[in-house]
């Protein structure tokens, strides 16, 4: 079955790809991917974090998410320590000039959720949350 331009589901994904195209754009002057810019974002707000938690946030394999820390770690953004306490887990931790970039990452992300409250009232917002909130809990 081929769904309409006017199913939700369709409308979502086409917003979904227009928000990527707007936050794809902005960091393009910043040499950094979507991917890449989640992680780093992920990484601020969660210092010491592990990859597994990270693929999980990205819902991404652990191969893919092994490429962007390694990049990253290329552009010394990120750096990994191993904890005396697991070997096995290093631990992401944001560099300094990560701290730095991740303040840009961060205004893209918020220009975005800005540009898009200029366009809808605050009680329409208000409900396409809650009907999103609604839609993802069901589908958890």
């Amino acid at each position: 079955m081929i769904l309409g331009e006017n199913e939700l589901s369709e409308k979502i994904y086409t917003l979904s790809l227009l928000q990527q195209d707007y936050i794809s754009k902005r960091l393009k002057g910043i040499h950094l991917n979507v991917l890449q810019a989640k992680s780093l974002n992920y990484v601020s707000v969660n210092s010491g974090t592990i990859q597994k938690d990270l693929a999980n946030y990205l819902g991404k394999q652990n191969a893919t998410v092994t490429n962007i820390l390694k990049e990253l770690e290329k552009k010394q953004l990120i750096y990994r320590e191993i904890p005396k306490d697991n070997e096995r887990q290093k631990k992401i931790f944001l560099t300094s000039g990560g701290e730095q970039l991740v303040g840009e990452v961060q205004q893209a992300f918020a220009d975005l959720n800005r540009e898009m409250e200029q366009i809808i009232s605050a009680k329409e917002k208000a409900q396409i949350v809650a009907g999103l909130e609604k839609l993802i809990a069901d589908f958890k």
